[in-house]
């Protein structure tokens, strides 16, 4: 366990590979508007609990992945940022649904670790574009 929590929290850390679209200001505050490459992730989808809750249960996973629970036993280094989404419900409230997404390390990319933890599951994403302070 000593070993997992090293390995995800001091082991290398990658930036998301993103491209700068724009940059403005609003106010007192400025952003940029990125576009963050497409791949592989590691994905945990938690519902039926609030954000909070589901955030205390998906990060742990995603965080022990990382650290070398998967089926090869390997420590993979860190991709930021984790990501995560929650989504709105018809009536415009958050739904009890959230997402958490991590980008599986480019020299894993071709070829993951397999999880071991069945609700973590490995997607390929598109691209995406977001909005940072």
């Amino acid at each position: 366990m000593l070993g997992m929590i090293k390995n995800s929290l001091f082991g290398s850390v990658e930036t998301w590979p993103w491209q700068v679209l724009s940059k403005g200001a609003k106010e007192d505050i400025s952003y940029e508007e990125r576009t963050c490459e497409g791949g592989r992730f590691a994905t945990v989808e938690v519902t039926e609990k609030p954000v909070d809750e589901g955030l205390r249960e998906a990060m742990p996973k995603v965080m022990k992945y990382v650290g070398g629970t998967n089926d090869k036993g390997i420590g993979m280094g860190m991709t930021v940022p984790i990501s995560f989404a929650v989504f709105p419900g018809d009536d415009g409230s958050l739904q009890k649904k959230l997402k958490v997404w991590f980008r599986i390390p480019n020299q894993f990319q071709s070829n993951p670790p397999v999880p071991t933890d069945d609700s973590i599951k490995i997607e390929e994403r598109e691209s995406i574009t977001v909005y940072s302070l």
